[in-house]
């Protein structure tokens, strides 16, 4: 009688092991399918919220490539006024060159895989290139004004690295968003 209880048990336990190891088979597939839709919701929407990090890269690199023969220009002029070696006026010319078609790009300047960015990230750079305009343009009037104080001009590119550090920083970019390093 012994032996018939104990394999009456164990044909229960064994049951009853088995009813929930399919109940909880088929409870974690609807908690898979439910946490695979949460995760898929969350990744769609995290994906809506962060910048690709190469979009990222790719629209500062362009910018700086965008201006950089013409930023050479004016610098070249802004180092001719302290040596007495070089002709400052024949490069003064260049320089108001350069900054009118640095300006004249700076316009019509398209972001690259914009699609990959938020839309606070393209504002961001779009309002980054018109301080970078703005600069040119501090350029160009202070050249031709004679005034030798580009401090305006100087800050404006620092505004532009003033507002895109942090968009990448918080993707996380170790390089940094120093447009003047950029350009050098």
């Amino acid at each position: 009688m012994k032996k018939l209880f104990m394999v009456f048990i164990f044909v229960l336990v064994l049951s009853v092991a088995t009813a929930c190891g399919s109940n909880g088979e088929d409870s974690s597939t609807e908690d898979t399918n439910a946490s695979g839709e949460t995760k898929s919701a969350e990744e769609s929407e995290s994906t809506e919220n962060a910048d690709d990090t190469g979009a990222l890269l790719k629209n500062h690199v362009g910018i700086a490539n965008t201006i950089r023969a013409e930023y050479t220009a004016v610098n070249d002029y802004i180092s001719a006024l302290d040596s007495e070696d070089i002709d400052a006026e024949t490069l003064k010319e260049d320089a108001i060159t350069a900054a009118d078609e640095a300006i004249s790009k700076l316009d019509s300047y398209e972001l690259v895989e914009a699609d990959q960015l938020t839309k606070q990230t393209v504002d961001t750079f779009q309002s980054a290139v018109k301080d970078i305009k703005a600069a040119f343009e501090a350029y160009k009037s202070a050249i031709e004004s004679g005034n030798h104080d580009f401090k305006a001009a100087e800050d404006k590119i620092a505004a532009y690295t003033e507002k895109v550090a942090p968009v990448f920083e918080a993707a996380g970019l170790s390089s940094s968003a120093d447009l003047a390093t950029e350009l050098q």
